[in-house]
């Protein structure tokens, strides 16, 4: 009954071992049924090495090139996404579009032996148009399509596919059906490796076709079981000592001498979770190749050497693992010299800037992508004419620059004096390698900086009334307006700004466009603009304006000026007083008359005693009349005519007497009466005349 048992149970595992695949088959090309003796070994499978190691239902997947193995329950698929160099995947994440291969191991206790499936997602390479009789090549799968015939009738296609050993398979495909050739892979199958499938036949000659390949399609494939020497290392022949700690690179070969003389060789193959190498006796005859178990040692029995690999120490990015190494006492291990490998990069924030308004900002990165170390790591930052340093400093020093790492990244600040075109590098960084030697290398130069600058600006406004100023007074209805733009700078290639336009701050009072597009202004450049207003009523208006511009770096600005022109068209001003008119001397009688009449009784009383009392001071006194002065004036009057009288007499007495004194005198007597009397009476005569 026991016996029973067990061999039910031994076919119970061995259908289990079948590891349960895909149900959509075609859609993946796979590699079954291979064997690997005991719970650990390695498939080489193309240009990855895959190590699977069972224990306690976990299956533990290590490929190369991939930094982080995989554990996953036995029989769970696990695979490698494509570009991704950091982790695998597992489970429903296998599913997705970008896997390049699984990997499926389970391990059976009854046999002691794990079985494996690998597979790969087949994709589409090309849908083609042949006519009967055509063939396509696909050098990157060493496969060649041929269609034999077409059948349009039958709705068939006969196609000939020569697989990759040479080997050529006919198959006939009807119409919207497909199918798959198997190709040779080390000494299994990879089934499904072409897939061919009819789409269209469109005439008795001429069909479609769509052709697949797994998207990972090599053919090479190797499968290795750990020998036991990784499980149960022997005893240590003699006592030995350390002799190297230190990192190993994958084909690196560590020479061990004993008294100055070469005694051994010790070769890392192969850098993973399981860790390949092999000795060499003195004259390069191989001893032993074998592996170790990252965390583990390996003692050979050949020869006094131990070999362990430290845990955490596996570095599968750059193919290295960190070796301790014993050997026989007083043997020393010969220095490998490996070469640094420095690269300089120099970048900036920006190729272009804007004077007085923005800072270059340089970054150095220093980095060493060679096995060696730098030592005594000088670099040296370059500052090109027209700048200064702002910020940082221009030298940096490091004493040792280990393998495959980067400097931090060194920062400085530039800050720009005067615009213009300007060069940037090269860094100098000097070093000395393993050897001793000195090196220095340069970065890289950034050709063209440009420093751009804004120029001064000005605007002007004008306004226009038979000659133009910021003032003017107008009873118009329109109004003429100028503004002028200037730019004050030295270098009109650097200095200018774009896209410029006039926003005016209009008041109510006029009318008319707000805005006036300039364009671009260079430095030493003057643009003038004129647009005519209306006026919509009188005001004292104030035109003020905004003036809005590109820099050359595209960025936007804003300046305003203020009070730019007047336009004055209030009309001219009256001053309007009141002044009390009185009526003259001669309307002044009626005036109070008049007025006395519109009052009552007692105001007019009061009012009439007002004006006698003011009267009667300019009237004169009453008295009678004053005889002495209008008889005095009569005297005078009379004095003046009895004078004028007695003179005019009196001459015309002297006149008779001057014509009496010429007369002759006749002798005898006295003349007559009559005439002596004659000359009186006729000067009498004369006077009364």
């Amino acid at each position: 009954m026991k016996k029973l048992t067990l061999i039910l149970v031994a076919m119970l595992i061995s259908s289990i071992v079948q590891i349960p695949l895909s149900s959509a088959a075609t859609d993946n090309a796979r590699i079954t049924g291979i064997e690997i003796s005991g719970k650990q070994g390695t498939i080489i499978w193309g240009t990855y090495e895959i190590k699977i190691e069972y224990g306690d239902g976990f299956v533990t997947y290590q490929v190369s090139g991939v930094i982080n193995p995989k554990t996953a329950p036995s029989g769970t698929k696990v695979c490698k996404i494509k570009n991704d160099n950091e982790r695998l995947k597992s489970g429903d994440d296998c599913d997705s579009s970008d896997v390049e291969f699984w990997v499926q191991a389970y391990y059976a206790s009854s046999s002691k032996k794990m079985y494996v499936n690998l597979g790969s997602p087949l994709t589409e390479e090309e849908s083609l148009t042949m006519d009967e009789g055509d063939s396509e090549n696909f050098p990157q799968y060493s496969t060649k399509i041929k269609v034999v015939s077409v059948d349009d009738e039958d709705n068939e296609v006969k196609v000939e596919v020569t697989l990759p050993d040479g080997s050529k398979k006919s198959e006939t495909i009807e119409e919207g059906d497909y199918e798959t050739f198997d190709a040779k892979a080390g000494d299994y199958t990879y089934k499904y490796f072409v897939k061919v499938e009819v789409t269209n036949i469109k005439d008795s000659n001429t069909a479609k076709l769509k052709i697949y390949f797994p998207k990972y399609p090599a053919l090479k494939l190797e499968v290795k079981s750990s020998g036991a020497e990784t499980e149960q290392p022997e005893e240590v022949q003699g006592t030995l000592e350390l002799i190297y700690n230190d990192i190993l690179y994958s084909g690196e070969i560590l020479t061990i001498k004993t008294n100055g003389t070469v005694a051994y060789k010790l070769k890392l193959n192969s850098v993973g979770y399981y860790s390949s190498f092999s000795v060499f006796d003195k004259n390069n005859k191989p001893i032993k190749t074998f592996t170790v178990k990252e965390g583990s040692g390996y003692q050979l029995s050949q020869v006094p050497i131990r070999v362990e690999i430290p845990p955490n120490s596996v570095d599968l990015t750059y193919n290295r693992i960190k070796v301790r190494l014993y050997g026989p006492q007083g043997s020393e291990v010969q220095p490998i010299i490996r070469e640094a490998n420095i690269k300089v990069e120099l970048s900036i924030s920006t190729t272009k800037i804007l004077l007085d308004r923005d800072e270059l900002i340089v970054f150095v990165n220093v980095e060493n992508q060679g096995r060696g170390k730098a030592f005594d790591v000088n670099v040296a930052a370059p500052i090109p004419n027209g700048f200064e340093l702002r910020s940082g400093i221009g030298t940096w020093n490091l004493k040792m620059l280990d393998a495959f790492t980067k400097m931090p990244v060194l920062v400085y600040t530039l800050k720009p004096t005067q615009v213009g075109s300007y060069k940037l590098g090269p860094v100098n960084v000097q070093y000395y390698n393993e050897a001793g030697e000195k090196k220095v290398i340069k970065s890289n130069t950034i050709n063209q900086i440009i420093v751009y600058g804004l120029p001064k600006l000005s605007l002007v406004g004008e306004a226009f009334n038979g000659t133009w100023s910021t003032y003017v007074h107008t009873q118009e209805k329109t109004v003429k307006l100028k503004f002028t733009v200037s730019a004050e700078g030295k270098d009109a290639k650097y200095e200018f700004i774009k896209n410029a336009t006039i926003k005016l701050l209009l008041p109510d009072s006029l009318d008319g466009e707000t805005e006036l597009f300039v364009g671009d202004v260079k430095a030493g450049e003057t643009k003038t603009l004129e647009s005519e207003y209306a006026i919509l009523k009188p005001d004292n208006a104030i035109i003020s304006a905004m003036l809005v511009y590109q820099d050359p770096l595209g960025n936007w600005h804003e300046e305003n000026f203020g009070n730019l022109v007047i336009v004055n068209s209030l009309p001219p001003a009256v001053e309007i007083k009141e002044v009390k008119v009185y009526p003259s001397p001669e309307e002044l009688p009626q005036y109070v008359n008049s007025t006395l009449a519109e009052l009552d009784n007692k105001t007019r009383g009061l009012l009439a005693e007002k004006l006698k009392n003011i009267s009667v001071s300019y009237l004169p006194p009453e008295k009678g009349i004053n005889w002495w002065p209008i008889l005095t004036i009569l005297f005078l009057i009379a004095s003046a005519v009895l004078a004028y009288s007695y003179m005019d007499l009196k001459s015309k007495y002297e006149k008779a007497l001057k014509e009496l004194g010429r007369r002759k005198r006749k002798p005898g007597g006295l003349p007559k009466k009559e005439e002596a009397l004659k000359p009186e009476e006729k000067a009498t005569e004369e006077a009364q005349s």
